[in-house]
């Protein structure tokens, strides 16, 4: 009897990994389907806080007059946790529009025009951060009350992975207190959560992935792993 699991995500943060190994269980994923797409909506999402689309698009929609003085990003220190495939590609993007770029990767790596740091010291040194960390249990909460308390005043937040990664009743203190100037989560709104009714807390809905590119590529590698898996040789695994 086949067993196996091809999940048409990249993230797998809700499957029972240990389980499914226990019981010999093949677990795929769909990795870099949507790399492009993401990395330049993290991008998007950057530049609106920095430009303060967002927060002033808000403000106007009760005073036509009421605008926040924005910043540019070139010259800016972009640090950015988690250096796979979206996040190498946010790096590039950051270098491109004339950004300082260091990176925190858990395992060493090298890029080209990155500077490797520790978390601590991307921490103090960042204008902008950009979460690009896989989505699992060992990255909940990894954004808390002590993380935020090392990082520069006015820091521009972007989370492209899920609400796990950061405590999001520390941030809402760090953004009332103008520590976090701005943080934008792509996943849902935060309606719920204790972000709930903060100006310059952005929730937007999962959309980053969804272009037609992306679409291609995930069925492409989807049925690659279903057809691997039938022939009991599964690939991505996670």
């Amino acid at each position: 009897h086949l067993k196996g699991v091809c999940l048409s995500t990249t993230s797998f943060g809700w499957i029972d990994l240990d389980y499914c190994k226990k019981q010999k269980i093949p677990v795929s994923n769909v990795p870099g389907y949507s790399k492009e797409s993401v990395a330049e909506h993290a991008i998007a999402m950057l530049l609106g806080g920095a430009k303060r689309i967002f927060v002033s698009d808000r403000k106007t929609q009760n005073d036509k007059y009421k605008l926040t003085l924005g910043f540019e990003l070139k010259g800016k220190t972009l640090g950015v946790i988690g250096l796979g495939s979206i996040g190498s590609r946010v790096a590039e993007l950051g270098l491109g529009i004339g950004m300082k770029v260091i990176a925190y990767n858990r395992h060493p790596k090298k890029m080209p025009g990155v500077k490797m740091v520790s978390l601590d010291q991307l921490l103090k040194e960042s204008d902008a951060i950009s979460l690009n960390t896989t989505h699992e249990k060992a990255n909940d909460k990894m954004i808390g009350k002590p993380e935020i308390a090392k990082m520069k005043k006015g820091v521009i937040i972007v989370n492209t992975v899920d609400r796990e990664l950061v405590d999001e009743k520390a941030m809402a203190e760090a953004l009332k207190s103008g520590k976090v100037d701005t943080y934008v989560y792509e996943g849902e709104d935060l309606v719920h959560t204790p972000l709930a009714k903060l100006e310059n807390a952005i929730g937007l809905k999962a959309f980053a992935w969804y272009t037609k590119e992306a679409l291609e590529n995930l069925y492409k590698i989807w049925v690659g792993n279903l057809a691997a898996l039938a022939k009991r040789r599964p690939q991505n695994l996670v």
